[in-house]
C-alpha cells in the first residue's frame, strides 16, 4: 500500500459478530455483491436505499450547506458532517449530514465490506455539479493522499440526485485497483476540480472506464486505489452525491507522515486536526486520536 508495515493494528483482530450483525442475518451485501465489489473495485447497491425520510433530510441540508457557505465551491464541500465549532471543521456544516454519515442502511453495507461492527468516519465532502457548469473530476486514485495503516477504508457513495452519464455521474476503471498507483501528472484545467491525473497515456492502456448510475437515495461502494473520475454536468439536471469514507477502528490514521500524493507532487492535504468520527463499536486502536461522537 502507499505506506510501510508499520501499522499498529490488531493482527487478525476480527471481532465476533455483534449483536446487530446477528440481528442482520446474513448481513447487507451477498457473497457475489462482495466477490464483485473484490474482482470490479467498486460496486453500484441499487437495492440499498435511504429511506425517503433520510433522503429528503440530506437533500435539505444540502440547500442549508450551500446557502451557509457561499463562498465555497459546490463541488468542494469537505467535513460537512461536522459542526463549525469542532477543530477541524473545514466549512459550515450541517447536522442532516452528521446524521447522514451514522444511517444504518449505509453502516450495513460498510460494515459487510470492512468485514468489522467497529467503523470510523474519517471524511465526509459533498459534490454539487449544479445544471450546466459542474466542473470535470479527471481520473485520478485517491488512496495515495490517506494516511491510513492498512490502507482498509471504504468510500460509500451516496446520490442525492439521480447520477448519470449525462449529468457528472462517476465513472470507474473496473479492476484498476489491483494495478496499484499509475503515473499522474500535473494538468491545469479550469473546467477541473483537480490537476493531479491519472496520466492519459497510461489512461489509454487501462479497461474502459463503466459509469454508475444509479437514483436518488441509492449507493456505491468503492475501494481507495481505483482509478475514477467525472464529467462536467452538461444537463440540465443537478448532479449531488456525498463520498463518505470508512475506515475499520482497527487501523491508525497516522498524523506524522508524509502522504506518497503529496511526495509524487500532488496535493498537500494537513491532517493533523482531522476528527475520527466512531459511528459504530469501539475504537479498538489506542493510536488514534481526535476520536469523537456526534
Amino acid at each position: 500500500q502507499a505506506f510501510g508495515s508499520s501499522c499498529l493494528c490488531f493482527g487478525g483482530f476480527h471481532s465476533l459478530p455483534s449483536m446487530r450483525r446477528a440481528a442482520r442475518l446474513l448481513g447487507s451485501l451477498g457473497s457475489s455483491e462482495l466477490s464483485t465489489y473484490s474482482s470490479k473495485g467498486y460496486l453500484a447497491l441499487d437495492k440499498v436505499r435511504l429511506s425517503a425520510a433520510s433522503l429528503s433530510a440530506a437533500r435539505q441540508g444540502l440547500d442549508s450547506l450551500l446557502h451557509e457557505n457561499g463562498a465555497a465551491l459546490p463541488e468542494q464541500l469537505v467535513s460537512a458532517h461536522l459542526p463549525s465549532e469542532v477543530k477541524g471543521s473545514t466549512v459550515r456544516g450541517n447536522s442532516a449530514f452528521s446524521d447522514l454519515v451514522k444511517n444504518d442502511t449505509i453502516l450495513d453495507a460498510v460494515s459487510d465490506v470492512l468485514d468489522t461492527e467497529d467503523i470510523l468516519c474519517w471524511g465526509c465532502q459533498v459534490f454539487c455539479k449544479l445544471p450546466g457548469e459542474g466542473r470535470a473530476v479527471p481520473f485520478h486514485q485517491d488512496g495515495q493522499y490517506w494516511p491510513i495503516e492498512p490502507l482498509e477504508t471504504v468510500t460509500a457513495w451516496v446520490a442525492l440526485d439521480d447520477s448519470d452519464r449525462h449529468n457528472g455521474g462517476v465513472w470507474f476503471v473496473p479492476g484498476s485497483h489491483k494495478m496499484g498507483y499509475l503515473p499522474h501528472i500535473q494538468e491545469e484545467s479550469q473546467d477541473a476540480a483537480i490537476s493531479f491525473i491519472v496520466d492519459p497515456e497510461v489512461l489509454k492502456s487501462l479497461p474502459e472506464p463503466e459509469p454508475v448510475e444509479i437514483k436518488a437515495g441509492s449507493i456505491s461502494l468503492h475501494d481507495p486505489v481505483i482509478v475514477h473520475g467525472s464529467e462536467m454536468n452538461r444537463s440540465a439536471r443537478r448532479r449531488a452525491g456525498v463520498a463518505i469514507h470508512y475506515m475499520p477502528s482497527r487501523c491508525w490514521f497516522r498524523r506524522d507522515v508524509t502522504t506518497l500524493g503529496e511526495k509524487l507532487g500532488g496535493l498537500k492535504l494537513d491532517y493533523a486536526e482531522r476528527p475520527l468520527v466512531l459511528v459504530r463499536g469501539k475504537n479498538q486502536n489506542p493510536n488514534n486520536e481526535h476520536v469523537i461522537s456526534l
